[in-house]
């Protein structure tokens, strides 16, 4: 942007030098390259900034709001923390396994990671094994492990729904169904939850078991809960005989 302002018009008196230096301030700040501004001041901060915008589905800003916080962290546990979220978000929303495998691994070499960040590290690596490797008995591991953590009862449902989803491909129909049903008992548990753990238990009866009935009882109860899944149920309905 040009910064021009006539010399007669200066001499008219037009423009005290108070305004003259306000206006070249504010037309020098236009002309500067924008620069990201970071929610998080502190290491707590920025690791809230990213969950916040991990959780409206803005991978970009949250991956730096997690970059921030590595910079910010004292402690390596800290740091490892901060890379193991970063990795979460490459894995389940930017699907890029590579990437979120290269972080883990700076994060693994942390012994003093706490059950938080623990159950981070398991998490994505089950993701990067059933995604990319489609290794569901490495995957069914890690979870299984994610599950004995202390602390980590906000966690267990969504645990179970992959764990469910590792069984069923690796042909353990009872223990799919199981996990399921630990997701469903969960009390105060969201009903796009129990949506999925219901969707789940269908296709468990329908492509492990045959049992169509349960499966159709099923894909009606996740309908139910969450209409948006009626595409996909219907889908499979179809497909019965």
């Amino acid at each position: 942007m040009a910064l021009a302002i006539h010399h007669h018009t200066l001499m008219k008196g037009n423009y005290s030098m108070k305004k003259l230096a306000s206006l070249v301030l504010v037309l020098c700040s236009l002309c500067l390259p924008f620069q990201a501004v970071f929610a998080g001041g502190t290491y707590p901060e920025s690791l809230k900034a990213g969950d916040t915008a991990m959780n409206g589905g803005n991978a970009d800003l949250a991956i730096q709001e997690f970059e921030a916080a590595l910079g910010q962290g004292v402690a390596d546990g800290e740091k490892a923390f901060a890379r193991a979220k970063k990795a979460y978000v490459l894995a389940f929303i930017k699907k890029d396994y590579s990437k979120a495998r290269t972080e883990l691994d700076e994060a693994m070499k942390v012994s003093t990671l706490s059950p938080v960040a623990q159950l981070t590290v398991f998490q994505v690596q089950a993701e990067c094994q059933m995604r990319e490797d489609r290794n569901f008995v490495e995957a069914a591991k890690n979870l299984e492990m994610a599950l004995v953590l202390p602390d980590i009862d906000f966690a267990r449902p969504y645990l179970n729904l992959s764990l469910a989803d590792c069984y069923r491909e690796n042909g353990d129909f009872p223990k799919a169904l199981d996990a399921c049903k630990k997701v469903l008992e969960t009390k105060g548990i969201s009903s796009s939850a129990q949506a999925s753990a219901h969707f789940n238990m269908g296709m468990t009866y329908q492509y492990g078991l045959k049992d169509f009935e349960n499966a159709k009882k099923s894909y009606a109860e996740a309908v139910k809960l969450n209409p948006g899944l009626k595409g996909a149920a219907d889908t499979n309905t179809v497909k019965m005989p």
